[in-house]
């Protein structure tokens, strides 16, 4: 585990070579390794495994940093070639190792990973510390721990292994903490889409991107990537220039961890180490200016808006990622309605364009975002996986059809809430109830849906372009009926009385009528319908 000349005054966790990131084997058993194990053997695993799908991204982009470094691919005939061999050349990692293996030192004196150097191993007289649980989002601390969490967050203990994990969320997820504290790099948090495969391996050859597909304003000047930069995180500073390396190790917190000898289990893994981490400094590192162009991630979808910044998409409360589908994965046209216009992430374009399908009837991607209340309330994580035909990744059309098909969708269910509201109002002691009922009916409507939506896209993948309205027609069929069997289940769940029966039959005739004449109206009858 650790290791020291001298473990009472110096201690050291090489994230290089020690053991830290659990992986996967097609055969479901984990093996943990340090980073150079990891890229040299990722070939031998599935994916990464880890409780917290933020610290999944976290470890995904760093690693992707690291290759982009060591392999720096500028042509796509490179990353055909890399696919190919089917692991990383083992010459190009043990040689970023032997450069800049030194960084990766958790507990560093004098570049300690992803810390400020400007800062004392152990707490200094008048620092204004933090617990350790500021680096786990999914436990509470400050303010929260009593809103949400009873308990006291003094007693958390990490381990070496779950410190680290906790700085690599810092790039991607750090959200606003109040006054002064900024969001990092990408604002908010958006949902990162991560390219998956077959391995850990072809998941991170997926990932990484050529220059055509990096962000348009990163600078080409300098590339301060954590390995390459001084290991100084100056507090509140501006930076005006970022490169891409240096936006996936982006270091938003100016931090310090303060390890101690306690031979303690670490609270969250329980997993027993020496060295124990209870206390840090903690606070606001860098932002990027204000006046700097927007940045769109490789890895993250927006919506575009004229005379309007970008806005990423985002976890939304009550909206299954699905719903999310057209923008996240599909091309939209660029004269499409300003209202449903999306730019998928760049790092899809360019999988779409290497065209690696030959034996793949879809790609797997894994989304996850974290739902916040655009401030400094974190709510919730989201994490879900898609499986993408390649015919739709190439499809110039078929973020149109899919985001209609979504839309359609998403009317019937406004269609639904309405009549149950006209319907099924209430007074007094029942609108309670009966409110309850309606939002069931949403979310039992949209779980039914999940499944059929699956099927639809790869029929939509399986048809050529002319046929494909066919199977728009078979979505609509099956969202109103859906929609009609959710409102006829909250509908008897109202009461038997003779008044509830009558509110019954009345609202189900108006629901199916409401639904089917939508229906009719966006996908008229055609003619062979008409002739049966």
């Amino acid at each position: 585990m650790t290791k020291s000349s001298d473990l009472a005054s110096t201690p050291t966790f090489d994230l290089w070579t020690e053991p830290w990131i659990t992986l996967e084997r097609p055969d479901s058993s984990v093996e943990r390794l340090g980073l150079e194990q990891t890229l040299l053997r990722a070939h031998e695993f599935r994916n990464i495994y880890e409780p917290s799908p933020l610290v999944v991204v976290g470890i995904h982009r760093l690693l992707v940093a690291m290759l982009q470094s060591a392999l720096n691919p500028h042509k796509n005939a490179e990353l055909k070639k890399l696919w190919a061999a089917g692991q990383f050349p083992a010459k190009a990692i043990r040689g970023f190792g032997k450069q800049y293996a030194e960084r990766f030192d958790l507990f560093s004196e004098d570049a300690p990973f992803l810390q400020s150097a400007d800062l004392p191993l152990q707490p200094a007289k008048g620092d204004k510390t933090k617990t350790v649980a500021y680096l786990a989002t999914e436990l509470p601390s400050g303010t929260a721990v009593t809103h949400y969490h009873h308990g006291s967050e003094d007693t958390q203990v990490f381990c070496p292994t779950c410190a680290a994990s906790g700085l690599v969320i810092i790039p991607a997820f750090a959200t606003s903490g109040g006054a002064g504290i900024k969001p990092s790099i990408n604002g908010v948090p958006p949902i990162y889409v991560l390219p998956g495969g077959k391995s850990l391996f072809e998941s991170l050859a997926a990932s990484l991107v050529t220059p055509e597909y990096q962000p348009r304003v990163a600078s080409k000047k300098s590339d301060n990537a954590w390995w390459v930069r001084r290991p100084i995180v100056k507090k509140s500073h501006e930076v005006r220039e970022v490169g891409y390396l240096h936006s996936l190790t982006f270091p938003a917190r100016r931090v310090r961890l303060h390890p101690e000898q306690l031979g303690m289990a670490c609270s969250r893994c329980g997993q027993v180490s020496e060295w124990g981490v209870r206390t840090m400094i903690f606070e606001m590192g860098e932002s990027r200016s204000k006046e700097a162009a927007f940045w769109l991630d490789p890895f993250a979808a927006y919506r575009i808006q004229e005379a309007k910044p970008p806005t990423p998409i985002r976890p939304v409360e009550g909206r299954a990622m699905w719903r999310e589908y057209a923008g996240l994965f599909l091309q939209m046209p660029k004269d499409a309605d300003s209202k449903k216009r999306t730019l998928r992430p760049s790092v899809l374009d360019q999988i779409a364009n290497l065209e690696l399908d030959s034996d793949t009837p879809t790609y797997p991607f894994r989304c996850v975002g974290l739902r916040t209340d655009m401030k400094a309330k974190i709510f919730e994580w989201i994490d879900a996986g898609f499986d993408v035909p390649p015919a739709l990744l190439r499809d110039a059309g078929a973020g149109l059809r899919v985001n209609a098909a979504i839309q359609f969708a998403t009317e019937c269910g406004r269609i639904i809430a309405g009549v149950f509201r006209t319907h099924f109002g209430g007074k007094a002691q029942k609108a309670e109830r009966h409110k309850r009922l309606k939002d069931q009916m949403g979310d039992g409507y949209w779980a039914a849906l999940a499944v059929p939506f699956r099927d639809f896209i790869l029929a939509l993948a399986a048809q050529p372009a002319e046929r494909q309205e066919t199977e728009s027609y078979h979505w609509a069929d099956t969202v109103t009926r859906q929609a009609l069997e959710a409102f006829k289940r909250a509908a008897d769940a109202v009461g038997d009385d003779a008044a509830s029966l009558r509110q019954r039959v009345e609202g189900e005739r108006s629901c199916a009528i409401k639904l089917n004449g939508y229906k009719k109206k966006q996908y008229p009858p055609r003619e062979e319908e008409l002739n049966d």
